[in-house]
C-alpha cells in the first residue's frame, strides 16, 4: 500500500513537471525570437542554401542603363525575411540597408538578396524597390538613390519615357591618361527632351562616377542626376544571397548574414541585366544566360559607359593588356575552356578542399574559388578594419532599417499607384516623397580627411594608385563633374539647329542640344609626360 501511494505521488510529480515544462514552452513560443540566431556564426540553418552568385544589391551598385519595363513574374514573392544585421561591420559611417526578394530564373523561384553595409553617396538616400501586383502576376519596381535633406519633403518628378540614346561616335582617346568621358543624357526642357552631350573630366581616385540616368516606375521615369560614389572596395560590404525553403525554416525565421562577397570577385564576374535594371555576379556564363538577357560587364562596356569597368581600366592603366585579357577570359569561360566560379557555398568548400598543387597560378585559382568568406576575412583583404556591433545596436539598427524601408516603400506605392502610366505620361508630374535621412551606425574611429595619409571613417584602399609622383589627390574644380548651375565651371553651350535628335518641337525648328566644350589642351611637354598606352572609353 505504501509503495502504491509513493508511486502515485511520484507519477503526479512527474506529471506536474511536464505541465510546467509545457507551459514554459508555450510562453517561449509567444515571446519574440531571441536576438542571437540559434546557430553558431557561419552555420547554415536547415532550409537555407548560401549561394555564391546572384543579384548585386541595388543599393550597393545601381545600374545606369536605359530604363526598361521589368518583366511580369507569375508567382507571388514570400513575405520579407526579418534580417538581423551582422555582428561585425566595416569602419566608417555605414548604414544597414535590408535585403529583398529577387527572381531566380534557374529555380523558377525567388532568391533572397541579403542586406548590405553601405556608405551612402554624399547627400543621397536610398529609395528601396518593391514588388507590386499586376493582375495574377507580380512586377519588381527598382530602387534608386535620391537627393534628400533632414526634415524636408523630397520632390520626385516622374517623366515620360526618354528616347533611345542617339547613335554617336565613340569619344576617342582621352586628352590625358587621368581623364574619362562622361556620357550624355536626355534632359526634359519645356515640352520635350533635348540631348545634353557628354564631356571629359578627371578621375577621382577611390570614386566612381554614376552618370545621369532614368529609372522606370509604373507611373513614369524617375531622373537620377549623376553623382560620385565610392569604389566597390570602399563603399561597404555586400553579403551572399540565399535560397530559402519557407516551409522548413518557418514563418518566424530570422536570418543574420555571415558570408560576405569579395569585391574582387564581384568585378571579376560582373554581369549587366538591363531587363531587371540590376547587376549580377558569379557564374552566368554560356549561351543560355545570353538568351535571357545577361551580358558580361566588360562586353557591355564596349558599347556603353559602364562606370565600374571604366574605373577599373584606370586603376590598371599600367597594364595595357588588362582590358583585352578580361574579354578573353569571358570568352574562354563561355566556351567552357576556363574555370568558372562555384555556384554555392557547398561547391566552394568542396573545390577548396581539392589539391591545387599542379596549377600554375594559385592566385587566379583562389580568386575563382574563394568567392565568399566571413566578414573579417573579406574586409582584411581590402585593407579595411572590422568593428564589432553589440546586440543592442544591432536591434536598434534593425528597427530603424525596417521602419525606414516601410515608410519609404509606402510613400512610393502611394505616389506611383496613380492613374498615370509610364506609357501614357506626356508631361512631367512632380510629387513629394517623405524620405527620412538614415542614421549611420555610430563610428568609433576618428574621422580623417581623405588623402591625409591615415585611415579615417572612409579607409583608403591601398590598391588605388595615386595621381602624380607626390601621391596627391586632386580636389580642384576639375576633380569632379561641373555643376551645371555654376557659370564658372565649363558651362554648357547651346547650339541652334543641330541634326535632329528625338521628337522635333511643334514650331517646326530642329530644336537645340547642349554640348560641353573640350577642356583646355595641355602643352606638348605635359602631354609627353602623361601620355601612356591604352585608352578608356
Amino acid at each position: 500500500m505504501i509503495r502504491c501511494v509513493t508511486w502515485i505521488a511520484y507519477t503526479a510529480l512527474l506529471f506536474g513537471l511536464c505541465v510546467v515544462c509545457a507551459v514554459e514552452g508555450i510562453s517561449q513560443e509567444i515571446i519574440a525570437p531571441p536576438l542571437q540566431p540559434p546557430q553558431a556564426p557561419g552555420d547554415v540553418p536547415k532550409g537555407v542554401e548560401v549561394v555564391t552568385r546572384g543579384q548585386v544589391h541595388e543599393a550597393f551598385a545601381s545600374l545606369s542603363t536605359e530604363p526598361k519595363v521589368t518583366p511580369l513574374i507569375g508567382k507571388q514573392p514570400p513575405a520579407p525575411i526579418e534580417e538581423l544585421p551582422p555582428e561585425e561591420r566595416p569602419e566608417g559611417d555605414v548604414v544597414w540597408i535590408g535585403g529583398y526578394w529577387a527572381w531566380d530564373d534557374d529555380n523558377s523561384d525567388f532568391m533572397w538578396v541579403s542586406g548590405c553595409w553601405r556608405i551612402k553617396p554624399t547627400g543621397r538616400e536610398w529609395a528601396p524597390g518593391y514588388w507590386r501586383g499586376v493582375g495574377a502576376n507580380h512586377q519588381w519596381v527598382p530602387g534608386f538613390w535620391t537627393a534628400a535633406s533632414e526634415g524636408v519633403a523630397n520632390p520626385v518628378t516622374y517623366y515620360p519615357a526618354p528616347p533611345a540614346p542617339p547613335n554617336l561616335a565613340a569619344p576617342g582617346v582621352p586628352p590625358n591618361v587621368d581623364d574619362f568621358h562622361i556620357p550624355g543624357y536626355w534632359q526634359w526642357s519645356s515640352e520635350r527632351y533635348i540631348w545634353r552631350a557628354g564631356y571629359w573630366t578627371r578621375v577621382r581616385p577611390g570614386y566612381v562616377y554614376v552618370p545621369s540616368h532614368y529609372r522606370w516606375t509604373p507611373s513614369g521615369h524617375v531622373f537620377v542626376a549623376g553623382y560620385w560614389d565610392l569604389s566597390v572596395s570602399r563603399r561597404g560590404l555586400l553579403y551572399a544571397p540565399i535560397r530559402v525553403d519557407i516551409v522548413t525554416v518557418g514563418a518566424r525565421f530570422r536570418y543574420t548574414p555571415y558570408y560576405a562577397v569579395r569585391d574582387t570577385v564581384v568585378l571579376d564576374s560582373l554581369f549587366v541585366r538591363p531587363a531587371f535594371g540590376a547587376y549580377y555576379f558569379g557564374d552566368y556564363y554560356g549561351p543560355h544566360y545570353v538568351q535571357i538577357g545577361f551580358e558580361p560587364a566588360v562586353f557591355y562596356s564596349r558599347r556603353h559607359y559602364e562606370p565600374l569597368v571604366v574605373y577599373d581600366r584606370w586603376v590598371y592603366r599600367d597594364q595595357p593588356r588588362w582590358y583585352d585579357n578580361r574579354l578573353t577570359l569571358v570568352m574562354e569561360r563561355n566556351a567552357g575552356r576556363a574555370p568558372v566560379p562555384p555556384r554555392t557555398l557547398v561547391q566552394q568548400n568542396t573545390i577548396l578542399q581539392k589539391n591545387v598543387t599542379n596549377v600554375t597560378n594559385v592566385t587566379n585559382i583562389t580568386n575563382i574559388t574563394n568567392v565568399i568568406a566571413p566578414t573579417k576575412s573579406v574586409l582584411a583583404a581590402s585593407g579595411t578594419r572590422t568593428l564589432p556591433v553589440d546586440n543592442t545596436t544591432r536591434a536598434q539598427v534593425l528597427q530603424a532599417s525596417q521602419a525606414s524601408h516601410k515608410a519609404i516603400t509606402s510613400e512610393r506605392k502611394r505616389s506611383e499607384a496613380t492613374n498615370f502610366s509610364s506609357n501614357t505620361l506626356t508631361k512631367p508630374r512632380t510629387t513629394n516623397l517623405n524620405i527620412p535621412v538614415t542614421k549611420t551606425v555610430e563610428s568609433t574611429t576618428v574621422a580623417n580627411p581623405i588623402g591625409s595619409g591615415s585611415k579615417g571613417n572612409v579607409p583608403l584602399n591601398p590598391k588605388i594608385p595615386p595621381i602624380g609622383k607626390g601621391g596627391t589627390i586632386d580636389t580642384g574644380k576639375n576633380a569632379g563633374p561641373p555643376d551645371f548651375k555654376s557659370p564658372t565651371l565649363n558651362p554648357p553651350v547651346t547650339i541652334t539647329n543641330p541634326p535632329t535628335i528625338g521628337t522635333p518641337p511643334k514650331d517646326g525648328t530642329k530644336g537645340t542640344t547642349t554640348v560641353r566644350p573640350p577642356l583646355p589642351k595641355k602643352t606638348t611637354e605635359e602631354t609627353k609626360k602623361k601620355k601612356q598606352p591604352g585608352a578608356m572609353m
